[in-house]
């Protein structure tokens, strides 16, 4: 049964999948017969899922393997460097040279490996609208693994797989913004279905943060009120806690000292308003909370990479950003 995430927690969430966009994803299609395996570098966040048949995924740095079962959809969130094989002990190969050993169907399906049983895999990755300064990309797990329900409580993972299956096959006009916008409500709903599951059980990390009393409370301020001049030692006042005993705990919880957590945040505000409007950058820094367009320029560089300009450039030029 899945417990709903609590209402003084819908602000903050829903703040957070407000900023996850989609600007471009890919797919492959590989039709494997064991024995096989391959490996994935750090490519950024990447997704698999296992249309039919069952492997192994080992995501670097974590204790164990995880087994996954035909219908089950993982995305390693931080594009970790991870191998899929079957079985476990199966030599691995790098995953882009298969595919390229390999050429695809009409319909991009590629085949490799033995001559045992076949395991039928999409593969992709995700890029994200201001993924280095999004918060909700922060404070995720290295892994995200949803498990198909034989009770069919997950059905929206089965339709939208089989929505995303049906218009790689068509390749009809729109097929790839389709796909795009499709993958971001899988993205989204995994998400959902993480913290849906872990909101009353999680001990450490965000989830666990927005259900302490006081470092909840905070949290909620900051995604509410981004733009106040908030400070460590205010957001103790407005808690009642010792400025020490706030930060420990704040950064205990969330993994990031509070105006980092806030950096973030406004960077993420002033990324999206430099996407979707024609705004001038005074207005932006002043919505964002900073005191001056040069104040907004240094934080943005360092987070971003490159100016507010040359941000909003690229997104115009739709160059990466």
């Amino acid at each position: 049964m899945r417990t709903p995430v609590g209402p003084s927690r819908y602000p903050v969430f829903a703040d957070l999948l407000r900023g996850i966009h989609l600007r471009n994803s890919f797919y492959y299609r590989p039709e494997l017969r064991a024995p096989w395996g391959f490996s994935v570098a750090d490519h950024g966040t990447a997704f698999h899922i296992v249309a039919s048949g069952g492997c192994w995924l080992q995501v670097k740095g974590a204790a164990k393997p995880v087994a996954l079962s035909s219908g089950d959809f993982v995305i390693v969130t931080r594009g970790d460097a991870h191998a899929m094989c079957d079985p476990p002990a199966t030599p691995i190969v790098d995953f882009f040279d298969l595919a390229e050993r390999h050429p695809p169907d009409k319909n991009g399906v590629f085949r490799a490996g033995g001559k045992g049983s076949v395991t039928k895999l999409v593969c992709g990755g995700m890029q994200f609208q201001n993924a280095a300064a999004n918060p909700l990309l922060a404070v995720l797990p290295p892994l995200l693994h949803v498990k198909r329900t034989e009770e069919g409580a997950r059905h929206w993972l089965r339709l939208t797989v089989e929505h995303i299956l049906a218009e790689l096959d068509s390749g009809g006009a729109g097929a790839r913004e389709i796909v795009i916008r499709l993958a971001e409500i899988l993205f989204l709903e995994a998400v959902r279905t993480y913290f849906e599951e872990n909101a009353d059980t999680a001990e450490f990390g965000w989830l666990a943060a927005v259900r302490d009393p006081q470092i909840g409370q905070a949290l909620a301020l900051l995604h509410g009120h981004p733009h106040h001049p908030w400070t460590v030692a205010s957001l103790a006042r407005r808690l009642a806690v010792s400025r020490s005993a706030f930060a420990a705990r704040f950064t205990e919880l969330v993994g990031e000292p509070p105006f980092r957590y806030l950096t973030r945040l406004r960077i993420n505000a002033a990324a999206s308003r430099l996407r979707t409007s024609d705004d001038k950058l005074s207005a932006i820094a002043t919505s964002a909370g900073y005191d001056s367009v040069a104040a907004l320029a240094k934080a943005f560089k360092r987070h971003m990479g490159m100016t507010p300009g040359e941000y909003r450039q690229a997104c115009l030029t739709g160059r990466s950003a």
